[in-house]
């Protein structure tokens, strides 16, 4: 068990992420989003690593308050957070610059671990 400050902004809880890619690292901030299905990345940030859609083994779509979206899927060499690495680990591609975040951790990264968020301490208990 171990326990992972996050920071709030707006109500969103912002974890630390690192990602790599062929092209190296990134760290960022990504939204915790437990209502996410998937781990989406901006595809400026899928670039950066040098990935691009020519990379995609598959089209990906989401719906928001703002319509539906599409994008694409790859594989990731890498992601991590929480204390846990995943290698290789499948993300979705959209953008998300204009809603200000690089990234949402969503399910299928969440989904492999059991975890409690402590809003009154801001951490993230991962047992």
């Amino acid at each position: 068990m171990a326990d992972y400050a996050y920071r709030l902004d707006h109500r969103l809880i912002l974890v630390e992420v690192r990602l790599s890619g062929p092209k190296g690292t990134f760290d960022a901030e990504f939204v915790l989003d437990t209502g996410a299905s998937y781990t989406i990345i901006d595809y400026r940030l899928a670039e950066y690593l040098g990935y691009s859609k020519k990379d995609a083994f598959s089209p990906s779509r989401v719906s928001s308050a703002l319509g539906k979206e599409e994008g694409y899927r790859i594989n990731i060499e890498a992601i991590e957070s929480l204390g846990k690495r995943i290698a290789p680990f499948e993300v979705a591609c959209h953008s998300l610059y204009e809603q200000g975040v690089v990234g949402l951790l969503g399910m299928t990264f969440l989904e492999r671990f059991d975890f409690c968020i402590f809003p009154s301490r801001q951490i993230v208990r991962v047992l």
